[in-house]
């Protein structure tokens, strides 16, 4: 039979004309070809066109192959590293007690290697697989940055595979990883850090005169960071009120702790390190104190503490990371594309419906109440006359005035962690003894001394005897500094505070002395000077009274030199014990308004607006000035939070930020009022009612 060539020039089919009919150059059908033509010519060839060749199949980890339905739902070339990414759901594979599988699988047509990327069969609760594919919401958004492939499905949150991880395998047909690991969105910490101030020797402290709070944020393994936790409240203890009739302010406003132990929580095994953070309150710059990397092997989910003492070189965050209180991932997309190494989700759902677990809509019916306290605390009765019989330095003088003496008898359910006892207390010169004394006479002396309970305490001798208390007074010797570090402002139990306050030299009628030691008893009398710790403050327990009783100080000569000592015995004039109560001394300000509100947060820090009751406002008067103030928000077991709800918290606003001042150097009787004054200031005359606050 004779070979017949035919070209098609035309390059197009005819199904209309019989077979015999059909022009030369056209064709009637054709099956796997493809038109093609040359450079320098017109003419038009059908080739054959290769079809389609399985190069690999897809199996499960034990060997067992993918049932005849399933289906690729999703897929990504990536033409760079001649890779194609393809996401596979089988709805009847025989294995596991879901009976689907899904699977994240990459082919590098170059190599032909088969990566099994994600492989998920049972999420744990028996129903569906962690990577949760439905052949109902194809995966048509994929992009890839760098080894990460971010994808989203409309039906499960936006979520990202790193592809240089090795995610585990199932494990007894169960994932061993979870669908947070997979998200997009990442948990930040999800309370502010809690602080303990604390007294350390250091003398220079950042937190003197600085209002701090602290945060954190948590590192995860691609790189990615989470929103910084909530802050905390200023490290501030500010000392005993101190007014200063020549400048008008409170001396006493300063911090009387210079260091803060942060307690923090791991977070979860993703978590791979943690940014201990914090910022001024007048300044929104965050600095990063430390960067603490996690072992993998945990601790996960615990406490762990950290103790800030000081101001040093520390990198800075954005300022906008105050403002990012949560990752803002919608819940759902459907449309995802990259733009300049950004993500941007289209087509998505973002908050949450107002509605509880019934599908009611939230019905705020929460009220409010005012709390007041007692701000000034308990006078306690204490006195000066407490007399001791000194036999320091080889010498032996009674002194009827040793130290003071404070009762605790009918407080004891006061005694409570948080509560403290303030001491404000003076001493003077009495005597020497010894020859060449010098005229110079230390004049009276105030000492301030706080106290802070760390425990619940059921009498008085349990305070008493407590390790803390014999510790932060100062009571025993392994306690307290030396009495030349002491001068140096390194100690700071309530024995370091009385050697701190002893004069350092004393001079006069021709004669310059200077501190060497302090004691008690006959057993100082050998110790050698300033090397060695001095006796620390004598305390005896009588009843439900604790009795104080202070050292005596030694000085030696100096000029002329010689190895003269003197030892100066010294009186106590005043003593004021006050039992501060309440653990809690923060106060609400008085003569405003208050506002309170309600903010939902879901386990991802999303939040609600600040949401309100009709019976969401307070007003604290005047008259509470000299009181501690708290509002207590009740929220009634009808109110129902939002279905979707976790936690939740308050926020409050006033209705005026300022603070006003009087200030007042001459008060008068009125003669008109049994319960006001007239105060002058000025030429002005202004009437102040009973219970303001004067500062």
């Amino acid at each position: 039979m004779a070979n017949i060539q035919r070209n098609f020039v035309a390059g197009r089919m005819n199904k209309s004309l019989d077979e015999r009919l059909i022009p030369n150059g056209e064709y009637i059908d054709a099956l796997n070809v493809r038109l093609g033509s040359t450079e320098e010519s017109e003419i038009g060839a059908v080739e054959n066109a290769k079809g389609n060749v399985q190069v690999t199949s897809l199996q499960y980890i034990d060997g067992t192959a993918l049932s005849s339905s399933a289906r690729c739902i999703g897929a990504f070339e990536d033409g760079a590293n001649e890779t194609i990414y393809w996401f596979v759901h089988d709805p009847a594979f025989t294995v596991g007690a879901t009976g689907k599988l899904d699977l994240i699988v990459s082919y590098n047509v170059i190599t032909g290697g088969l990566i099994y990327h994600v492989v998920s069969i049972n999420n744990g609760g028996g129903a569906n697989t962690t990577l949760n594919f439905n052949p109902n919401f194809l995966i048509t958004s994929v992009g890839k940055i760098d080894n990460l492939i971010f994808f989203t499905d409309n039906l499960n949150a936006p979520r990202v595979v790193n592809i240089n991880f090795n995610y585990s395998v199932p494990f007894n047909n169960v994932d061993q990883f979870s669908n947070e690991e997979l998200l997009v969105i990442k948990k930040p910490p999800l309370a502010a850090p809690t602080l303990n101030l604390l007294s350390t020797s250091l003398q220079d402290s950042f937190l003197e005169d600085n209002f701090i709070c602290f945060a954190y944020r948590y590192k995860y393994s691609n790189g990615e960071y989470s929103a910084v936790s909530q802050f905390s409240e200023p490290a501030f203890q500010p000392s005993f009120f101190e007014f200063s009739p020549n400048s008008f302010l409170n001396e006493g406003m300063v911090n009387s702790k210079n260091a803060v132990q942060i307690t923090y929580n791991t977070g979860s095994s993703l978590v791979v390190g943690i940014d201990l953070l914090f910022k001024e309150a007048n300044d929104p710059t965050i600095k990063i104190i430390e960067r603490i990397k996690k072992s993998s092997l945990g601790p996960h989910n615990t406490n762990a503490t950290y103790v800030f003492t000081n101001s040093k070189i520390f990198t800075v965050l954005p300022e906008s990371e105050i403002l990012r209180l949560y990752d803002n991932v919608p819940r759902q997309a459907k449309a995802q594309t990259l733009m300049g190494n950004r993500l941007i989700y289209g087509n998505y759902t973002e908050g949450y419906n107002l509605i509880d677990v019934n599908s009611q809509p939230l019905n705020l019916q929460y009220t409010l109440a005012l709390e007041t306290q007692n701000a000034s605390g308990v006078d306690l009765n204490s006195s000066n006359s407490l007399a001791f019989n000194y036999t320091a330095f080889g010498n032996n003088l009674n002194v009827t005035t040793a130290g003071f003496t404070f009762d605790l008898g009918g407080y004891e359910s006061k005694l409570i962690q948080g509560a403290s006892l303030n001491f404000a207390f003076t001493y003077q010169h009495l005597s020497y003894n010894g020859t060449d004394t010098p005229t110079q006479l230390q004049g009276e002396t105030l000492i301030n001394f706080q106290y802070v309970l760390v425990d619940n305490y059921s009498t008085v001798s349990d305070l008493y005897n407590s390790s803390d208390f014999q510790s932060k007074l100062g009571l025993i010797s392994s306690a307290i500094q030396t009495v030349a570090d002491a001068q140096n402002g390194l100690g700071v139990t309530l024995t370091d505070a009385f050697n701190f306050s002893l004069s350092p030299t004393l001079s006069g009628g021709g004669f310059s002395y200077s501190l060497n030691q302090t004691g008690l008893t006959s057993s100082t009398s050998s110790v050698p000077p300033s090397t060695n710790k001095g006796e620390p403050i004598t305390s005896i327990l009588n009843g439900t009274e604790i009795q104080l009783i202070f050292p005596v100080a030694q000085y030696i000569q100096t000029s002329p030199g010689t190895s003269n000592l003197i030892v100066s015995y010294n009186t106590f004039t005043s003593i004021t014990a006050i039992l501060q109560a309440t653990a809690d001394s923060q106060s609400l300000h008085s003569n405003r308004g208050y506002e309170l509100g309600i903010v939902y947060m879901d386990e991802f820090n999303r939040a609600s607006t600040a949401l309100v009751s009709n019976n969401n406002t307070i007003n604290i008067p005047c008259r509470n000035s000299n009181t501690l103030n708290k509002i207590i928000a009740t929220i009634p077991t009808s109110q129902r939070a939002p279905y979707w709800v976790t936690r939740y918290k308050f926020v409050l606003k006033p209705d005026r930020t300022t603070y006003e001042t009087i200030y007042s150097s001459i008060f008068i009787n009125d003669p008109n009022s049994n319960n006001t004054f007239l105060l002058l200031e000025g030429d002005n005359i202004a009437k102040v009612e009973e219970g303001d606050r004067l500062l």
